[in-house]
């Protein structure tokens, strides 16, 4: 827990606006699964994400991989774990319409800004692992989702034939 506690810290120390993604985020919906590791997506320039890894170190964290460096705008992913290795932190950069609107609408049922059940669902279609489809099972029977928003996110990510297979059950 005081790895969690100090990674809330620094994502506020660094300003950054984020929401949790990933397994956490779901459990934060539904009944929960283990998860080894904490995934977010943050809405930061270079000079902001910068300053979110300065914050990550002061409370602990090292820099442990990075996806996508080379790119003009900017990594797609930084990993991070915790010293006491207690947490392995995966952020992402938010670079499309989607992951910035994901950011905007999380909600804070805890003690995280987490993204909302329907931008789960968008999430959980596009990676649509095995892993993805059991997350996809217990967010897809939560009452009153706006299924307007997801089928028009599907629709953008190419995704509507995975979505209509997850709501007729297949």
């Amino acid at each position: 827990m005081s790895s969690l506690a100090s990674l809330q810290k620094a994502l506020q120390s660094a300003g950054v606006s984020y929401a949790v993604i990933g397994a956490h985020a779901v459990n934060a919906w539904v009944e929960p699964r283990f998860t080894g590791d904490f995934d977010i997506t943050v809405q930061a320039d270079p000079d902001a994400l910068e300053r979110l890894e300065e914050e990550l170190a002061k409370e602990g964290y090292t820099r442990a991989g990075v996806e996508g460096q080379q790119l003009a705008s900017g990594p797609d992913f930084v990993r991070f774990t915790s010293d006491d290795l207690a947490i392995s932190l995966e952020v992402q950069l938010a670079k499309t319409e989607f992951q910035l609107e994901a950011i905007n609408r999380a909600r804070r049922p805890g003690e995280f800004q987490v993204a909302t059940p329907e931008d789960l669902v968008v999430m959980k279609l596009i990676a649509y692992r095995p892993k993805d489809r059991a997350d996809l099972a217990g967010l897809v029977a939560l009452p009153d989702l706006d299924w307007h928003y997801v089928e028009r996110w599907a629709g953008a990510w190419d995704v509507s034939d995975r979505l209509a297979a997850v709501r007729s059950g297949g």
